[in-house]
């Protein structure tokens, strides 16, 4: 990594630890909403941007791990350190049941995502009696473990600022690692893969697993934030928001996902103060960027930066 990019990492890094010193509580909460859907999305985008899936029911395993550790918790007092994992746990088997569908490609994969995420939106919103129907499970209480509990909003944001860093460096590893590489080559040519020994089907299918395991994280720590869960966190608008986070930041990278999110959840909260129709905007905000940005924001600094540098 050059020197300019990791003066660059530092300063950021940075002002996201000073933020909460001249930053009001409204902007501590959306940043800290922007790290957790920040990972929801990058879970899309490795699937999106790595193996060039476009898998539109991440919202499934957010929300069975964010019940899973609502309802361990609160129904039968359970800790964080049991509820935590199982949570992700619950998540990720479903993520084994559903990864099924890298049998099917293009429109057909978009499809059976699609009606895989709303079985699971069906079940929140139906069986009340175990997820609560639209009252959802409410005090969730805050993470403990070990006597020490996160209590404020600002304790929690700095805990996601760790937790966000430490997931992009691992996930830098991964998808620079034999596997990450081997992704991008079954979106490039599955059929060149296939030819020298590679089995894509195995691997889509790992990457979606993994893929959903982040979901589920990202799903834990929402419940945590919120201190409730209810069938929204299942509709299929959290799962094409996911999508579009990480198209608007920048597919196929690692702060991208991020980016996109700050812009989703910026605009969303913005738009929607004063004009009730808020999802139309998102909708034309993400027909711009297809059109006219396909790259999303991180591919126009690149662009930028090549300029820069003197190249075309």
């Amino acid at each position: 990594m050059s020197r300019s990019r990791l003066a660059l990492m530092a300063v950021t890094i940075a002002a996201a630890v000073l933020l909460p010193l001249v930053a009001g509580p409204f902007w501590v909460a959306l940043l800290t909403q922007v790290f957790i859907f920040g990972l929801l999305a990058l879970s899309v985008d490795l699937l999106l941007g790595h193996a060039g899936l476009f898998s539109l029911c991440h919202a499934a395993f957010f929300s069975v791990a964010a019940y899973t550790t609502a309802i361990l918790q609160v129904r039968y007092g359970v800790s964080t350190a049991a509820a935590a994992p199982a949570g992700v746990l619950a998540g990720t088997a479903l993520g084994l049941l559903f990864g099924l569908a890298v049998r099917t490609r293009g429109v057909y994969f978009i499809l059976t995502t699609i009606a895989l995420g709303y079985v699971v939106w069906g079940v929140a919103y139906r069986w009340s009696s175990f997820t609560g129907g639209d009252n959802g499970v409410t005090n969730v209480p805050r993470p403990s473990v070990g006597g020490m509990a996160i209590e404020s909003i600002t304790a929690y944001y700095y805990f996601m600022l760790v937790v966000v860093i430490a997931s992009m460096l691992a996930y830098r590893v991964l998808i620079r690692s034999p596997f990450g590489l081997a992704l991008k080559g079954i979106k490039s040519s599955e059929s060149r893969m296939t030819s020298v020994g590679f089995r894509p089907n195995v691997h889509l299918y790992a990457a979606f697993v993994l893929s959903a395991t982040i979901a589920s994280f990202a799903g834990v720590l929402y419940v945590y934030y919120n201190r409730f869960v209810n069938p929204v966190s299942a509709s299929f608008p959290i799962s094409v928001e996911a999508v579009l986070m990480a198209i608007i930041g920048g597919s196929g990278t690692i702060i991208g996902p991020f980016l996109g999110s700050g812009i989703v959840l910026a605009l969303r909260n913005w738009v929607s103060s004063f004009f009730e129709m808020h999802a139309a905007v998102m909708g034309i905000v993400f027909i711009a960027v297809v059109l006219w940005a396909p790259s999303g924001v991180m591919g126009i600094v690149a662009r930028i930066g090549h300029r820069g540098d003197g190249r075309p």
